[in-house]
């Protein structure tokens, strides 16, 4: 396969994968914030989610301040900010309109009927009463592009390459909304394990689309070990980051390693991949989850730049972006109340 063609379908599902987790993000913001008693508890979700999502830089002054309003614009609807939602689904169809020959009809249609749509939306769209409206809307809309790319194309490496560029993001997007919760959020120690500390653990999950998952698994209450093990090392939760870094491995491998630098991009990806075969939700705590995530976090995005020099399709704007996400991450810090 041509290097651009890869380079395209990468892209286009790395982006759509992005669009739909900022509004998990979103989602998670919105319910946190819902939460009793969670202003008197002094919770600074929204900064959260912006440092959360790797938008510290573009949010750019007043982060202190976010609110709703300003975490919503800046993650949905900033068209100054290359992951935004809006953004996202822009870039996405653009890498589809340029790749029309490598994908089906139904793909091209499922994206660009999603920019139509999105391309019209403003924050009037995301009012009190249809602000859950608007995140499921986007979710729909991953779901739709997703099933059309699962139901029509050939198992070959326009499939392979697509469906690696959907849980390098993915990776990535799990470590940092668990790091939401656990890190700028951090409760007190005579917090953990209260009420209000496992209503926030329990948002986490329904951002996530695992809380029925959770209960399925454990049928126990929730606590911060189990939610770790399933979105962390459990192998059969789909949003869990060793399931991503499994499924990145199987992809590699499907594609081949054919080059000295491929070889390097594919003993990285199954070095993340053994430490998560390994690890245990425990341990993990022990070793400080923030730390350890960030690590992850920076980790993945290492990967997806050895990757996309390796594979010969990286522009330099990707370059930047990715460089500045993996900065990002390792420099997140808590917001005081």
């Amino acid at each position: 396969m041509l290097s651009r063609t890869a380079q395209g379908l990468y892209w286009m599902s790395r982006y759509v994968e992005r669009a739909e987790n900022n509004a998990r993000l979103l989602d998670a913001g919105r319910r946190i914030e819902g939460l009793p008693g969670a202003e008197a508890a002094g919770n600074t979700e929204w900064p959260s989610i912006i440092i959360a999502a790797g938008c510290r830089e573009t949010f750019g002054e007043g982060l202190e301040e976010a609110d709703r309003e300003k975490a919503t614009y800046h993650l949905a609807f900033d068209q100054e900010n290359s992951s935004s939602i809006l953004s996202c689904f822009h870039a996405a169809r653009e890498n589809a309109r340029a790749m029309r020959g490598a994908i089906t009809s139904e793909v091209w249609t499922a994206i660009n009927s999603t920019w139509a749509e999105f391309r019209t939306k403003t924050m009037a769209d995301v009012d009190e009463r249809r602000y859950v409206d608007f995140i499921e809307t986007v979710l729909a809309s991953s779901f739709t592009f997703r099933g059309a790319i699962n139901s029509t194309l050939l198992r070959d490496e326009r499939q392979w390459f697509i469906e690696l560029g959907k849980h390098i993001e993915r990776a990535d997007a799990t470590a940092r909304l668990l790091d939401v919760k656990y890190h700028v959020l951090l409760p007190k120690a005579d917090e953990v394990g209260a009420g209000l500390d496992l209503l926030q653990w329990q948002q986490i999950l329904r951002a996530a689309n695992a809380l029925r998952a959770f209960r399925h698994v454990y049928r126990e209450q929730i606590s911060a070990p189990r939610v770790v093990d399933l979105l962390v090392v459990n192998s059969q939760s789909p949003r869990s980051l060793r399931y991503s870094y499994e499924a990145i491995c199987d992809n590699l491998d499907n594609i081949g390693v054919h080059t000295k630098a491929q070889r390097v991009v594919a003993d990285i990806a199954r070095e993340n991949r053994d430490k998560l075969r390994t690890a245990d939700a425990h341990s993990i705590i022990d070793y400080g989850l923030h730390e350890w995530l960030t690590d992850m976090i920076v980790a993945t995005n290492e990967l997806a730049n050895t990757l996309g020099e390796s594979y010969g399709f990286f522009s330099q704007v990707d370059r930047d972006a990715t460089e500045e996400d993996a900065a990002d991450a390792s420099n997140i810090e808590v917001c005081a109340p």
